[in-house]
């Protein structure tokens, strides 16, 4: 049976800025994914684009790029899918399409997905009656409009798997789900029907898994210890089939752990109801899922 290896190298702006590289390296990917975005850094971003409209995304992605140069010459079936956009999705692609032409990459396509920033359709919004009230408080957004910096919708998989068959070798997204950011290569891939709902959200799964990075493979673990070896933690690696099953793990020789407790521990992170996550693309049952030793049959 076909599998798509798709590894995490990212999990937040500010994260191990070498850690791309070696995954890319060391992991023999299909796809990298990095992921830059919390909701604290959209209002970060926001207020950096307001200075300057050249600005707005995460910029270590850049230097990641540099770094994944070499790499990419090595393996050309790589491709890489990151949310580094943020609130400018645009003028990010543009400088990643520069900088992997500097380093003799002309031959990867940069493509960028937008849509997901409503700050300049706010009012509009507001005036058309969407009065976008606080899930908790109910408090209207009108409320506080004055003091909003970023509004932006969580798109999904689909524009990523658009991007991907039209022949897109890098993909710069802006908000999208973070679990997106790996269900869309394999929707790509697999040729899934985006009404194939066990599939969407075993690969919601599998993108939920390993999309804070080194939190699936230590970095939350409860019973870490000198032993783990964080401080040369390895980054998560789902190898993931076409029937939606998949394989968690992290490169070989490489320090922290990938076993039921740290797995477990990343599937209830930024968990509410964990019978219904909600994402763009699907509503997974975090209740469900079956480690093969526990399977039912």
């Amino acid at each position: 049976m076909k599998t798509v290896r798709v590894g995490n190298g990212c999990g937040f702006w500010g994260d191990n800025i070498d850690a791309p590289a070696r995954l890319a390296r060391d992991g023999r990917l299909d796809y990298l994914t990095l992921e830059y975005l919390a909701e604290l850094t959209m209002s970060i971003l926001g207020l950096l684009k307001q200075r300057d409209s050249r600005v707005g995304f995460a910029t270590d992605f850049l230097d990641v790029l540099t770094s994944l140069a070499p790499i990419l010459g090595e393996q050309p079936g790589l491709k890489i899918v990151t949310n580094a956009g943020g609130m400018n999705a645009r003028a990010c692609g543009e400088r990643a399409r520069d900088t992997l032409a500097r380093h003799g990459r002309t031959d990867r396509p940069v493509a960028i997905v937008s849509g997901d920033d409503l700050m300049p359709r706010l009012d509009d919004l507001l005036a058309a009656g969407h009065t976008l009230n606080h899930l908790d408080t109910g408090e209207p957004l009108a409320a506080v409009r004055g003091r909003v910096v970023s509004a932006n919708a969580y798109l999904g998989a689909r524009p990523i798997a658009d991007a991907l068959a039209r022949g897109a070798a890098v993909v710069v997204t802006g908000r999208v789900a973070d679990a997106s950011l790996t269900l869309g290569p394999l929707v790509h891939e697999f040729g899934w029907a985006w009404d194939d709902w066990r599939r969407l959200a075993a690969g919601t799964v599998a993108g939920h898994l390993i999309e804070c990075g080194a939190q699936m493979t230590g970095g939350l673990w409860c019973n870490a210890d000198a032993n783990t070896h964080l401080e040369d933690v390895g980054y998560p690696i789902a190898d993931v089939g076409a029937d939606g099953t998949f394989h968690v793990t992290k490169p070989a020789g490489t320090g922290g752990a990938v076993n039921i407790e740290t797995v477990a521990e990343q599937l209830l992170y930024e968990v509410a109801d964990p019978t219904r996550y909600y994402t763009p693309d699907v509503v997974a049952d975090f209740t469900t899922p079956r480690s093969p030793s526990r399977a039912r049959t």
